[in-house]
């Protein structure tokens, strides 16, 4: 459409634009958004992905319309704003116990368990803990999650807790945990029964031709409280007592 004096119309031209260089990431991540508007555990974590989102979008954006140089300035402003205001960890109620390694092999889970003649009744049969790491923002958000989790369910029977794999990295080689950025293993959450690992999200495949969806179930394991509660339905009813 043109305006008066034969010039084209601003609004049509900023349209074409869009339509002709940056349709189809923008019509992938607005996709990609909505699917994890549906999977988001909590609002602080839809936020988060979102904004991480429009970073992408507008790096590529910048990249295609201004230079690789003019993209790179636009990312390091990013990250140095990120390293100065940090996205803040839960700091709400909880009764989620952040375990050192001994600790954890106290409590929870012995280096070498021993022969149990007689259960003591008075220690706790189940363990819901965390491996986690301070860098990453999934852990960060599904922080959250889990303190709601130890709020509504902790009682003598069962606790929660949480323990760093890059402070403690021998707890993520025995449990076969990746602490690689690029994997998609973290935060994982496993359950304990008396010092045995009985489940944990997101499952862990030990068949190589399983390995594709595998990584698809990491990727996708919804990080909201009702999947814990689902995958250990069998012991959330006296959990509620």
């Amino acid at each position: 459409m043109e305006a008066p004096g034969g010039q084209i119309d601003s609004s049509t031209s900023l349209l074409f634009f869009l339509q002709a260089s940056d349709r189809n990431p923008l019509v992938f991540l607005v996709v990609w958004s909505c699917w994890k508007a549906l999977m988001a555990s909590t609002a602080e974590e839809l936020s988060s992905v979102l904004i991480l989102y429009a970073k992408v979008y507008s790096t590529w954006s910048i990249y295609s319309h201004s230079g690789l140089w003019w993209s790179l300035l636009y990312l390091g402003g990013w990250f140095t704003l990120s390293s100065i205001v940090p996205q803040p960890w839960y700091r709400g109620p909880s009764k989620v116990v952040d375990f050192t390694e001994a600790a954890f092999r106290t409590k929870v889970y012995p280096k070498k368990p021993q022969k149990i003649v007689e259960i003591d009744p008075t220690l706790t049969k189940y363990w819901a803990v965390m491996l986690y790491a301070n860098w990453s923002i999934t852990c960060l958000n599904f922080e959250a999650v889990l303190a709601h989790l130890s709020l509504d369910y902790t009682s003598d029977q069962i606790k929660f807790g949480k323990i760093d794999v890059d402070v403690y990295p021998d707890i993520a080689q025995e449990f076969g945990v990746s602490r690689d950025p690029a994997s998609f293993d973290l935060p994982t959450l496993i359950l304990f029964q008396h010092g045995q690992e009985i489940h944990r999200l997101p499952e862990l495949s030990l068949q190589q031709d399983q390995a594709a969806k595998d990584t698809i179930t990491r990727l996708g394991w919804s990080k909201k409280s009702v999947s814990f509660r689902d995958a250990s339905r069998v012991i959330w009813p006296c959990a509620d007592h």
